[in-house]
């Protein structure tokens, strides 16, 4: 009688093929940052002056640099706000959203070709928690991504976990979208407030004030609901 064939050496094999791609990917991201001077351009004049330095290509450096600080896991908001002193009003609103959309997505693509089937095969298998949260997510992406996006905004921790999960693409590119249009505007508006705070040094007008006080909201209600979300039985 023939041998059964042992299928565990080609699985060891894809986990570490796997493995090794996440790593090239993450060195690549990191080396391209240092290579292109992004890691001194991440604060507001480093900013200022290579979007300026590009002239009419500005806002489209400014996008890259918005998918770039996705990918690295940077505070994405703070990148938005970045936005709102440099460009103020729609232009920044809107450049911040195309970024964000882009580079959550990307950041999706990568967890679900290199981890899903992993972490749903070993984290899935352990946990029922897992499997009922992922399972929402299967049935009802969309409203879910939306939800999340409002009260969590780009929060790195969401931007990759979600990748893990059963959602279509379809509706993480479509809830993200929509759901991140309140935070996106909250924090280019915040940071076109803090710009002009900064030239007048009124620090106690509502324009700064109010946003402060709702991103803060966001923060306690992100905390919220990331707990209900882990915790809820149905």
């Amino acid at each position: 009688m023939d041998a059964i064939p042992d299928e565990e050496p080609p699985r060891v094999m894809s986990r570490v093929v796997r493995l090794g791609l996440i790593v090239a990917v993450i060195a690549a991201v990191l080396f391209g940052a240092r290579l292109t001077g992004l890691d001194q351009a991440l604060t507001l004049e480093g900013m200022r002056q290579m979007v300026s330095s590009w002239g009419d290509y500005g806002p489209v450096v400014y996008v890259a640099l918005c998918i770039a600080g996705i990918l690295l896991t940077l505070p994405e908001s703070v990148l938005i706000a970045f936005g709102g002193a440099l460009f103020g009003g729609w232009a920044a609103f809107f450049y911040g959203w195309i970024g964000a959309v882009v580079g959550t997505t990307l950041t999706f693509l990568i967890v679900r070709y290199l981890a899903h089937d992993y972490v749903q095969r070993i984290v899935g298998g352990r946990s029922a928690r897992f499997r009922r949260v992922d399972e929402r997510f299967a049935q009802d992406g969309f409203r879910w991504m939306i939800v999340l996006r409002v009260v969590m905004g780009l929060a790195p921790p969401l931007n990759w976990a979600v990748g893990a999960m059963s959602i279509p693409l379809p509706s993480y590119v479509a809830g993200t979208a929509v759901g991140v249009i309140p935070s996106v505007a909250l924090f280019a508006y915040f940071g076109g407030a803090i710009a002009r705070a900064m030239e007048t040094g009124d620090w106690l007008r509502p324009n700064v004030l109010i946003p402060a006080a709702l991103i803060g909201l966001l923060f306690v209600g992100a905390v919220v609901l990331g707990r209900r979300l882990l915790a809820a039985d149905r």
